[in-house]
Parts: C-alpha cells; structure tokens; sequence
C-alpha cells in the first residue's frame, strides 16, 4: 500500500503538515512562552486581581483594594504580558494542531473556535485591564463594563487553555511515540494470527466510496486506482467485495430472529446439505449466525475423525445433540438465572456508577472554579438568588449579537453572496454558542446550586433509597421495553380473558415510548441535583476525598473496557455454551461433543476459514452511523460483514482479517474470533439499534444493558498501517474507555471515528439477502425466520427495496407466487365426518382455527435481475440474471403430523418473538423440523433446476 494513494488529495487541500522534530519545537516554544508570561506575572505584587476584575462598581472595588493603588497598577500592567503570552502559547498550539493532528473534520472546527475563543479572550482581557486602570484613576463606570469583559474573558480562557494543553500532551506524545506500534508489529511477526497458513492474497486495507463532507472535503482522502466510471456510481460502490470473492453460483443467506431462527436454519441446511455443500457463500444474521458459527467451530477441530461438511451437526451427531440440551441458552436453572440477574445489575450498577462518578468531578471542578473565579455566587450558596450585574449584561450583548448578525446572515441569502453568508453564518452560530455557554455558566449552574440544598432535604439513608428506586425504575423500565413481546408470546399458557387483561395492564406501543421519556427525565433531573449539591458543597468535601475522587475515576477511566463492561462478554459466552462444540472421538472409541473452553482463541482467520466442500461464512453485522453523510434518514447503520479474509463493508472499506487481528491489542484481539462474531451479528439488544427511537437506546446505554462491540474502523486503518504513517495520525487505542460510552450514551457514531459500534444485522437488514446478492451470486437460497405474524413478509420486503436501492438489483417475484406465502391461503384441513341428517348442521371444523395459519407453500422462486453483466474468476460471462428461492418459516398442509400437532397446542408457532429465548425441547423440535420441512420444499426447486 503506497503512502501517496492515501495522502495525495489531502495534499491538494490541506496545508502542509510539520515534520516532527519541527512539531516538538513549536509546542515547547509555546509551553515557554506560557511559562514567561507566568513567571513575569508572578513577579509582580501579589493582589487579588480577580476580585477587581469581577468587582463591578467603584465601591465593590475599593474595598478590594484598600489603599494598595500602586501595587495594583503594577499588577494590571503585569497582566499584560501574560495576556500576550496566553494568547501567543494558545494560537501557536492550536495552529500546530491544525498542522499535525487535527486530521477529522470536528478536529478542524475545533482549532477555528480554539483560536477565534484565544483572539477575543485576548481583546476583552485588554479592554478590561485597560477600563480597571482608568477606573482606578477615580471613574466609577468603567468598573461594570470591566466585569462584563471579564466574565467573557474567563469563560473562553477555560475553554480553551486546557484544551490547548491537552493538544499539547497529545502531539508531543505522538511525536515522542512515533513508531512503538509498528516496530511491534515487526518484532511480532509478518502478520499470521494461526499457523493454519497465509493470509488471503489482496491488500491490507480497501477504503470505502468517498463522500463530501459538510465543511467541502473529501473522506476518506486515499485516492482508489479503479473509481466506477459509470453514471450508476453509487450502486456500483454499494456491489463491491474483497479480492478472492468471486461472483456466480450457488448461495445461501438466513435471516436473523434468535434461538428460532437458529431451529429453523439448522433444520434447513440438514435438509439441504448436499447443495449447500457445493454452495460459495453463507451469509448469516443474528440467530442464523448461532447455526452457521456452530458449523464452522465443529470443522474447525483438529481430530482426524471429527466431523466432515456433509456430516456436521446432521441429525443423531453429538454436536446436535448438545446443542438440543442447551437451547436455553441464556439461563436454565436457579443457579444460571441468579448469575444471569447478576451480571445484568452488576452492569447496571457499574455504568450508572461510572456515569455519577463522572457527575461528581465535573461538579467538583466547577465548586472550585466559582470559588477561584467567582463569576456569580454560587459556593457557599446565598440565602437569595442573586446575579451579577455585569454577567447578565454580557450575556444580554453576547445574544443582542447573535440577533443582529442573524439579521445579517438573512440579508445575505437575500443577495446571494455564498461566501458572505457562509461566514456570517459561522459568527452568528459562535455568538449562540457563547451565549448559551456563558447562560450555563453564569444562570443554570447557580439555579441549580440554589436550588439543590432547598430541595435535597432528605437524610442520606432517603437519599440513597431515592437513588436505589431511580436505579430500579430504570432497570424495570428496560426489561418492559425489551421483554414486552415474551409477554405477548406466553399466550397459549394463559387463556384468552386472562392474556387480555395481561395485556391492557402492560404498557405497550406509544404508552411505552413515553413511559421510557419519563424515566430518562426523572435521570436527568436526579443527575442536575446531584451536579447542583456538589457545585454547593464539593469544595467543603475533606481533601482526602477530593482527591481520591478524581484518582478513581481516572484509574477506572483507563482501564475499563466498555465493550467488555455490557452484556457482550456474557452474552458471548451463553452462546458459546450451546453452539461453540466440536466432536471428538475418545481413545476407546466413544464420540463425544466437547464444548469449547470460554478462554480458547478463535480467531477468525483461521477458524472462520473455508473448508473444502463448504461455502465461505460471512456473519453479517451492522455499523452504526449518525448523521447523513452516509445513510440516510431512519436508517443509521451501514454493512460491517466479518470473514476469514476481511472485515468491513463498501461504506466503511474493508481491512484484512489476520493483519488487523495481529496489528491489534489484546483487549480487542478479543472480539476478532468467532465466538464474538456470533454475538455481535446476533447483537440485537443494543444501544444503537438502526431505525429503533433513540429514547430506548439512550436507556440502554445508561443501564448498560447493551450488547456489540467497538471494532476498528477499516476506513481509517489504510492511512495508518502505510509503511511510512504520518506521525500526526491517532493510533488505533488499544481500549475502549469511557468515551465511547458517552457516545453511546448521546448517540454520536462518527463515520470516521477510529471505532465503529458493530452491532446485530438486524439493523441494517434482518435476511443477509441483500450481502449475499453483493457477491453477485446467480442462485440465491434465502432462508426467512425472522419472524412476524402479518399477511405479509416484512423483512423480504424491506431486503428487496434495500437491494434495489443500494445495488441496483431488482428482484420480481410473481403475484401467484408470493400469494401462496400469506397464511391463509392453503386450502382448508376439512375432517372426514360422516355427512349430517338433511336440514342439520354439521360439527363445527375443529381445524378452523389453524387453517388461518396455513400457508399454500412455505417456498417461493422469483428473479434476480442485476444492473452489470456477472463475471466468474475466469473472466467468463454469466449474464444478469439470476434465481431468487426464498423458503419462510410458515406452515403448510403437507407438514408432518407431528408439526401441525404442535402448531395446535402452541398458537404462536411458528412466530414466536425473538425476545423469547429460553427454548424446551419441545419448541426445539418443532423449529427444527419446520426447518426440515421447508429445506425438503425447497430442495425440489434447487434439483429441478440442477436437472434442467
């Protein structure tokens, strides 16, 4: 991979970057600029300044200055040149920023406001200085207009000079640490995670399409060797594979939906095993993913007489067999659900912890500012309410500002001058910015310091109850929202009066939805108490606690993972102890299924690779974006699949599987196997969950009730696994801390942050028909358990709009045909009775009620029709069309016997909802042999077309 196809566009735009020997001198000139103007200002008479500053009348200000005249113009006219230093040191660091490591586009903004904040901090603090020795000289009025410029002052100076130091930090660190990963990488080996042999043959890192970005730059910058030339650019991006894969022939995809939809793809590839044997691909989604992880973990064992791909987990094998006793998976048993209650509060208790610890050194560092700075009078709080005079007036002029230059801006768009309007569009939104800033400085946190001690009255033991119910109101809240359908799907265990009654009492659709605003706003208002009552009395808290406050958090901070912090881990390994098994053959004989130990690697290039007689696995997940950059509105994640070969998806780019396993830390190396894979594909419970409302996700991520994982972002690996990177990039981090939690908590995926939140396919498309019709397949098996109960298939819906909207592959299917699909349509079961007496009824039809549920086939055929000519890996043509054979778990009369038995007692099979995942073997069975029977449908349609 050659440096220059990264950087070249970058070049043509971007200023030049700085060497970083160049860098280093620039930020230590700055650190000594800084440090001269401290050192002159504390040579100079010690006054309380800032008293003076905030004063606000000439009688506030002699009583600061009792008859020490001289020695505060001496001190003012030091301040000066500590004005000139703060100013010099902040714009020189923000603009080396811009030079090396502002290489994103909130970066870019933030070094504009970083320098624009440091410029008109600089100007008030000169015309405040200035005003104060006038206002020494025996004026009165220049004191007031003084302590409105220091207040703006000192509001900018504490945005911007920490985040000047924390640039600071962060440039000499990458310049000081410049090559430690890569020289790793090197020390380590070429690349191999297994000894099972190379790696697959094409690049490291394949970028996604590039897009416009809202300031008019490119990302990502790397310049592709073969954009599409076709005006169908877009689908054309949308149809792009790795290297290797190769388009043509037979494949499969199943559909999400949990512990069902497991069943019924495990009954389905027995049935049609000698077909998906010679199949290319199997695209899995969520529950299908637990089958097809559990097909490649068995063939992954090293026993000679283990399983082969046409006898692995076929029916009588071991490996089923442990897969039927385990299919509660998630809990069976006292012991299993007690630990499975624990784990869920154990997370809920960490994150709500994590997030008040958080709260508690904010508001500890804002007592100790409004003591330092004493901008209103906030700690200790007064006995009545007060502002001061000159912070209301800075903010009355801060939003006169934004009024006027508003007016402006609609003056502009009047008159059509882009580049006007575009600039006073920017003054205007930094003057709201300001504004809203300094209100929250100056009005919002003494409201709220006030407030607190007259409302928080109760003793601590009431607090803490108070605290405890909020906790448990939340936790209910979520198992309610999430659990609701498990409710609705124990129908055939109540009668019909008692589930009626059941279900007006649970809250459900729009009651739910604001039964969960309720609660994040009862959070919300328990979280300004509490910053309140410690901005009104942290600075009082002992010293000791103070200080092993702040230590606490920030060693939690860095060494907590929040991947590993959810349910991932737990979920991962209640997956992994029903379907990660593998036969073995003892020495006396026996064949027995060995599970696989929790602490096994798998990694998946090597695990997840493809066996002889056996189509690729492809789990297919979900990326989860904001904005709309690249999805758009309703739809906020993207493709993220995870292979053998490579991970990723055309929007995000790809990344070679065993280069970004070795290249990455231990913590992460974690969730690049294929045990993770299976519960980041089946990752539904999340909290970033597609098209869901954002309430319940933001609930989620506050209870820490949420499953995926932070993977590396493939589209920013190529600029950073070059030979030579440019020393100012961000390396990948080695854990995920507690900001990636924040995102998750305020919903903030950036498409080209350095982690991508991965979570179920189901957020993206729920079938894997829309991936597998990417590989330009020309037989498309596609096996539907994803439930619903409706006239019609939702989700194959929702694939074939998706396919035509992203890949331009259209997909009819015919009226006949998809009629049969819809339950109902098979003609009726009718009993052999006797005929009745003429002018009597007959019995009524015991059958009636499961004849609505019967569909006239479970399998249906449509056709394929893709934009570009196919072309095998030889070169040959494969014109552009192909089959579509879609095989829905849906009952039919020619089911065995003992299936509509079934669907008899159980009125909810075959749709259970996927929230319910404790299966018996009963529920096992029946899933299972559904899966069978449909395969057995289908197959007739694949023969036939072999045949033919």
């Amino acid at each position: 991979m050659e440096r220059a196809a990264w950087h070249s566009y970058r070049k043509a735009h971007d200023p030049p970057r700085l060497p970083r020997g160049v860098a280093i001198m620039v930020a230590v000139l700055a650190m000594a600029v800084f440090a001269v103007g401290l050192w002159i200002r504390h040579n100079a008479p010690a006054v309380d300044d800032v008293g003076l500053q905030l004063a606000g009348s000439a009688r506030a200000a002699e009583a600061v200055v009792g008859g020490r005249t001289a020695e505060f113009h001496d001190a003012l006219t030091a301040d000066f040149f500590l004005i000139g230093a703060y100013t010099i040191s902040t714009v020189l660091v923000f603009w080396l920023s811009s030079r090396t490591i502002a290489v994103r586009m909130r970066h870019r903004c933030l070094v504009r406001y970083g320098i624009a904040g440091a410029l008109v901090a600089c100007g008030c603090a000169v015309a405040e200085k200035l005003l104060l020795l006038h206002g020494l000289d025996g004026a009165d009025w220049p004191f007031a207009v003084a302590a409105s410029f220091a207040t703006v002052k000192w509001l900018l100076l504490v945005l911007t000079v920490p985040v000047a130091a924390c640039v600071v930090a962060i440039a000499l660190k990458r310049a000081l640490c410049y090559g430690w990963a890569q020289r790793r990488y090197d020390r380590d080996g070429t690349g191999e995670c297994h000894p099972g042999g190379p790696g697959p043959r094409g690049p490291d890192v394949i970028p996604p399409w590039p897009v416009m970005q809202s300031d008019g730059r490119r990302w990502p910058a790397a310049v592709r060797k073969d954009p599409p030339p076709s005006r169908e650019a877009r689908w054309e991006n949308g149809s792009r594979v790795p290297p290797g894969r190769e388009q043509g022939g037979l494949g499969f995809c199943v559909s999400g939906g949990g512990i069902r939809s497991a069943c019924v793809t495990l009954g389905v590839l027995q049935a049609l095993r000698s077909h998906l044997c010679r199949a290319r691909y199997l695209v899995s989604v969520s529950g299908g993913g637990y089958t097809t992880g559990a097909l490649q973990l068995a063939l992954a064992g090293k026993d000679r007489d283990g399983p082969r791909p046409g006898d692995v987990f076929m029916p009588g094998t071991p490996e089923e067999d442990h897969t039927r006793r385990h299919s509660k998976y998630v809990a069976e048993g006292t012991g299993q659900w007690l630990a499975a209650a624990g784990t869920v509060l154990r997370g809920l208790l960490a994150s709500l912890s994590l997030l008040t610890a958080a709260l508690l050194v904010l508001g500890l560092a804002l007592s100790w500012g409004y003591h330092l700075v004493p901008l209103t009078e906030a700690t200790p709080p007064p006995e009545h309410l007060v502002f001061r005079g000159p912070a209301l007036w800075a903010l009355a002029v801060l939003a006169g500002l934004a009024v006027v230059f508003w007016f402006l801006w609609l003056v502009s768009l009047c008159l059509a001058r882009a580049l006007l309007s575009s600039t006073l569009k920017w003054v205007f939104l930094t003057f709201v910015v300001a504004g809203l800033l300094l209100g929250v400085v100056v009005v919002v946190c003494p409201v709220l310091a006030w407030v607190t001690p007259h409302v928080w009255k109760l003793q601590t033991p009431a607090t803490g109850a108070s605290a405890g119910g909020a906790a448990l109101l939340t936790y209910v809240t979520v198992l309610l929202s999430t659990t609701w359908r498990r409710i609705e799907s124990a129908g055939h265990t109540v009668g019909t009066a008692e589930r009626s009654r059941l279900a007006r009492a649970v809250p459900n659709g729009f009651a739910k939805y604001l039964l969960v605003w309720l609660v994040l706003v009862v959070v919300a208002a328990a979280s300004l108490l509490l910053l309140g009552w410690v901005i009104a009395t942290g600075r009082t808290w002992p010293k000791p606690c103070q200080i092993a406050l702040v230590a606490v958090l920030g060693l939690v901070v860095l060494s907590l993972d929040q991947t590993w912090m959810g349910l991932h881990p737990f979920y991962r390994a209640r997956l992994a102890s029903a379907f990660a098994v593998r036969r073995r053959t003892s020495p006396d004989g026996e064949q027995i299924a060995v599970p696989y130990r929790f602490d096994e690697p798998t990694p998946l290039a090597w695990y997840d690779r493809r066996h002889r007689d056996f189509p690729q696995v492809i789990f297919a997940a979900a990326a989860n974006l904001s904005g709309d950059d690249r999805t758009p509105p309703g739809r906020h994640a993207v493709s993220f699949t995870l292979s053998h070969d490579y991970l990723g998806g055309p929007d995000v780019g790809y990344a070679r599987t065993d280069v970004m396993f070795h290249r990455a830390r231990r913590v992460i190396r974690r969730d690049l196997t294929v045990e993770s894979a299976m519960a980041v594909s089946g990752a539904a419970f999340a909290s970033a969950m597609g098209r869901q409302a954002r309430a319940f996700q933001t609930l989620l991520a506050l209870s820490n009730a949420r499953l995926g994982a932070w993977l590396p972002n493939p589209g920013v690996l190529g600029a950073l696994w070059v030979k030579d990177p440019d020393w100012g990039l961000p390396p990948m981090p080695g854990i995920r801390r507690l900001p990636y939690l924040l995102r998750e908590v305020s919903g903030r995926y950036p498409m080209d942050d350095r982690m991508l939140l991965v979570t179920d396919g189901g957020h993206y498309e729920n079938l894997g028909l829309v991936e597998l019709l990417r590989h330009g397949v020309t037989t498309a098996v596609c096996v539907d358990a994803s439930g619903g109960s409706g006239a019609f298939a939702a989700a194959l819906g929702e694939a074939i709009s998706l396919a035509w909207e992203e890949l331009g592959v259209e997909i009819s299917i015919a009226h006949e045909d998809w009629l049969k699909l819809i339950p109902g349509s098979a003609p009726p079961l009718e009993p052999r009775n006797p005929p009745p007496p003429t002018g009597t009824l007959g019995p009524p039809n015991p059958l009636a009620g499961l004849n609505l549920r019967l569909s006239a086939s479970a399998v249906v055929e449509g056709t394929i029709t893709y934009p570009r000519e196919l072309v095998d890996d030889e070169g040959r043509g494969l014109g552009t069309t192909g089959r579509l054979i879609v095989a829905r778990a849906a009952l039919t009369p020619d089911m065995p016997y003992e299936l509509l038995a079934y669907a008899e007692t159980d009125l909810e099979f075959p749709h259970d909802g996927t929230s319910d995942q404790w299966f018996d073997d009963r529920r096992f069975d029946a899933y299972q042999a559904l899966g069978r029977a449909i395969g057995k449908q289908a197959e007739t349609l694949l023969v036939r077309h072999t045949d033919s």
